[in-house]
């Protein structure tokens, strides 16, 4: 009975994020206010380009910590846990971030250093270095180390691109050759045609499957409420949240539905002053 649950979360995991890894080593953009968005997030700023692009750290100027939090399908065997802290610096901005997935059966972890730095007014640059692993009860465990590497460029005050590629040495978790951590590559531009409105798009390809198209929208209905929507291919679902800002602490909150396995809620909440 063990043996099937655990087969059967890794199938659960598989449909839903199209990649090997997939929970805590995968790179679905984390924060619900990315996951509000479709999982756009190459191109934004803030805290949560730890796990997206650490390029955006760099735009950071005050100490930020959050946690975030998502049940996947509302399947408890397959939350997600996160947590993420910042520290501006004259020579750049460092992180630490860790992402925690699954249950005592089956379970994906993630510690991550991270790095962005501003080397022109307009163009950042970032690193991060991971420790992944997973466990499966009866099976063991077992750890990979690996890194990526991201950038952005803001073309005007409205328009930022960005672009982030992880995982290029196609590190293995395991001898088998099949048992890859994810190489992906991710594109994207924001553009803010009003004060109060931001677009997102992004493309995103796994060297091992289709590539993936994201996209979404978010609206400042006032100073401290936003709207957001989205969608992303592969695999294919809707995405919708919300976001209020309390002067340093930020609640974000989304919901994302997927066509065959259901809805997932998200929540993220963090402290910082600035931006």
């Amino acid at each position: 009975m063990k043996l099937q649950l655990i087969a059967l979360l890794f199938i659960l995991c598989s449909i839903s994020t199209d990649t090997f890894a997939n929970g805590g080593n995968d790179k679905n953009s984390l924060g619900a206010r990315a996951a509000a968005m479709g999982g756009s997030a190459v191109a934004t700023t803030g805290l949560y380009s730890l796990f997206s692009n650490q390029a955006g750290l760099a735009q950071l100027d005050g100490v930020h910590a959050g946690i975030y939090a998502e049940n996947r399908f509302l399947m408890s065997e397959l939350s997600m846990y996160a947590f993420g802290a910042a520290i501006p610096t004259k020579s750049g901005t460092f992180g630490l971030g860790g992402v925690y997935f699954g249950n005592s059966l089956y379970n994906e972890r993630n510690i991550k250093l991270t790095y962005g730095r501003k080397l022109f007014k307009n163009f950042r640059i970032g690193a991060e270095f991971d420790i992944a692993g997973i466990s499966i009860s009866e099976y063991g465990s077992k750890t990979a180390i690996t890194f990526g590497l991201g950038l952005q460029y803001d073309i005007s005050p409205d328009v930022t691109i960005g672009a982030q590629i992880y995982n290029p040495l196609r590190v293995q978790l395991t001898d088998l050759d099949d048992d890859l951590l994810p190489t992906l590559i991710t594109v994207g531009a924001s553009y803010r045609p009003t004060e109060k409105i931001t677009l997102l798009a992004e493309a995103e390809k796994n060297m091992a499957h289709t590539a993936s198209f994201k996209g979404g929208i978010e609206y400042q209905v006032v100073k401290a409420l936003y709207l957001r929507a989205g969608y992303s291919s592969a695999p294919s679902q809707t995405t919708f949240g919300v976001g209020v800002n309390l002067k340093a602490v930020k609640i974000d909150l989304a919901g994302s539905f997927h066509p065959v396995l259901g809805y997932s809620p998200h929540i993220s909440i963090y402290y910082g002053k600035g931006r």
